[in-house]
């Protein structure tokens, strides 16, 4: 029995990949720096997990796994390679993976990769496909961010950070957009578009191309690419389109829309939770579903019975009846089209309390975040939630508040949970929305309120 050890096993892609090969018949243990749910939910398992990075955790590992994140100057990674123990980064093994099971269908974008890789998995679930599935968040028909099939099926959301992407081995992709995010990774736009060239060029020459027609930057790309390709979107010249987009009278939260497929109405498209960029995610899950064989009626089927994934528009309860809903956006156009979908719901007022994510994305992208929230009619904003980064004292979100007000007439910078809390105590009544936004931990003010 092979043993791999896991140095930051508390992360989305290295919890799950711990899983898979611990299921996989291998040995496993890992390490991280904090407790957390995913932790936990490895002890659970059976996995011996270290709390705290201590070189005596890679004795006896067979080979180490390690994150980016972590990095090279990692005491255990640095034990390793004194040992002579392998090591191979995180995105290397998935895509090892990837290639082992057989079939990979990689899902890529900016925005909407977690959620159409869990709708996409579930369908192919549903349709007898029983494939292998890795998604960066938390499915509850999975009980986590996981799935061992025994088909040669593999559903991998696809990140772009640190191109991580272009270490997978895909016969299928799909794209969901294009956009310029983690500037500390790519300096400009072009610099993303032509990460995603790459991406499309892993694809082998009976490989699948799918793509969100209506994005300009992935026209560009569509262009380059000399395979098959699949187009969807609005516009009816797509393969697979969408009209006549309403409110779905079944769910207070819920959207339908007429679906065509080569400019032909086929079926409904309905979904239990809200936005266009939900229908666009469950348009491009389908698509890949029907590429497959799955279905059409079972594929629409798993989709309108989509609850969503943890922290993507999840409702977390009432507080004084006021709807208290969490999620994850933390770049401006996710923030543009996360409070419309909340705009769209039949509720009075929404107040959203926002948590910028990174030093680096707050400072070069501040003028477009400070002209997102028009879709909320108070905004609080807490501090920015550093994860890897050092503090440069350029940046801050009372430098957001105040930038943001020339644009919204009630902005405020609180900070502090704790003051937020006490806020929003004063200021909800019965019929608002109030939404938690950010990647950061930002979720813990709406479950402290329900509670």
């Amino acid at each position: 029995m092979k043993h791999l050890h896991f140095v930051g096993i508390g992360g989305a892609r290295l919890s799950a990949l711990a899983k898979l090969y611990y299921e996989r018949g291998f040995q496993i243990s890992g390490s991280d720096t904090t407790e957390s749910k995913l932790i936990n939910g490895l002890v659970q398992k059976g996995i011996k997990v270290s709390l705290g990075h201590h070189a005596e955790n890679v004795h006896g590992a067979d080979q180490v796994v390690y994150t980016n994140a972590v990095g090279e100057e990692n005491v255990e990674v640095i034990e390793a390679k004194k040992l002579k123990i392998p090591l191979i980064e995180g995105a290397v093994l998935l895509g090892r993976l990837m290639e082992e099971v057989g079939v990979g269908i990689a899902i890529a974008g900016t925005h909407g990769k977690t959620t159409t890789s869990a709708m996409t998995s579930l369908i192919l679930t549903a349709g007898g496909i029983d494939p292998t599935v890795l998604i960066g968040g938390e499915v509850s028909a999975f009980d986590g961010n996981h799935r061992t099939g025994k088909s040669p099926y593999m559903v991998v959301e696809a990140c772009e950070f640190r191109r991580s992407f272009l270490n997978l081995k895909p016969k299928i992709e799909l794209i969901t957009n294009i956009d310029w995010d983690h500037p500390d990774c790519f300096p400009t736009l072009n610099d993303v578009i032509k990460t995603f060239q790459d991406f499309i060029e892993l694809l082998p020459e009976e490989g699948v191309l799918i793509v969100w027609g209506d994005d300009p930057n992935i026209q560009e790309l569509q262009k380059i690419y000399k395979g098959r390709l699949i187009t969807f979107g609005y516009d009816a010249s797509f393969d697979w389109s969408l009209t006549n987009i309403r409110h779905s009278p079944e769910g207070s939260l819920g959207i339908v829309a007429d679906l065509k497929h080569q400019g032909q109405k086929v079926d409904q498209l309905r979904l239990k939770v809200p936005g266009h960029h939900n229908l666009q995610n469950a348009l491009g899950a389908v698509v890949i579903a029907h590429e497959l064989g799955v279905n059409l009626k079972t594929a629409l089927k798993t989709v309108a019975e989509f609850t969503g994934v943890r922290r993507r528009f999840e409702i977390k309860g009432y507080y004084n009846q006021a709807l208290v809903i969490d999620d994850y956006a933390h770049h401006p156009e996710a923030v543009k089209k996360t409070l419309a979908a909340a705009r769209e719901a039949p509720f009075g007022r929404t107040i959203c309390v926002f948590q910028p994510h990174l030093y680096s994305r707050t400072k070069h992208l501040k003028e477009e975040f400070a002209q997102s929230f028009n879709g909320a009619d108070i905004l609080i904003l807490a501090d920015i939630y550093a994860a890897r980064e050092k503090d440069p004292g350029d940046i801050s979100s009372k430098i957001l508040a105040e930038l943001t007000s020339t644009y919204h007439q009630d902005v405020r910078y609180l900070g502090e949970f704790d003051l937020i809390i006490d806020k929003l105590k004063e200021e909800l009544r019965p019929n608002d929305l109030l939404i938690t936004m950010g990647a950061g931990n930002i979720f813990k003010v709406g479950e402290q309120l329900v509670k």
